[in-house]
């Protein structure tokens, strides 16, 4: 990649972590990156992620965040599937 690469920390938790078969991976990103191309070049990783697409929750850096939400290098991008119970 060019200098324009953003290299983060993927930490995936429960159902995801499982589909994964990890808890945890490296992905280098072309800049400008958000958590929705984390989400998209995780998913041609991994496959069966895409089947929390729509329920998964999303963290930058330990703080709750949308898609949209810009990433830089060094950053960790957390991802987990909702928790409910009581």
């Amino acid at each position: 990649m060019s200098d324009n690469a953003v290299n983060i920390t993927v930490l995936l938790f429960g159902a995801c972590r499982e589909a994964a078969g990890t808890g945890e991976l490296r992905c280098t990103l072309s800049s400008p990156a958000t958590a929705a191309d984390a989400w998209s070049a995780l998913k041609q990783r991994i496959p069966a992620l895409a089947q929390f697409e729509r329920t998964a929750l999303v963290a930058v850096n330990e703080e709750h965040a949308g898609l949209a939400h810009p990433v830089q290098d060094g950053d960790t991008v957390a991802i987990f599937p909702p928790v409910s119970g009581g």
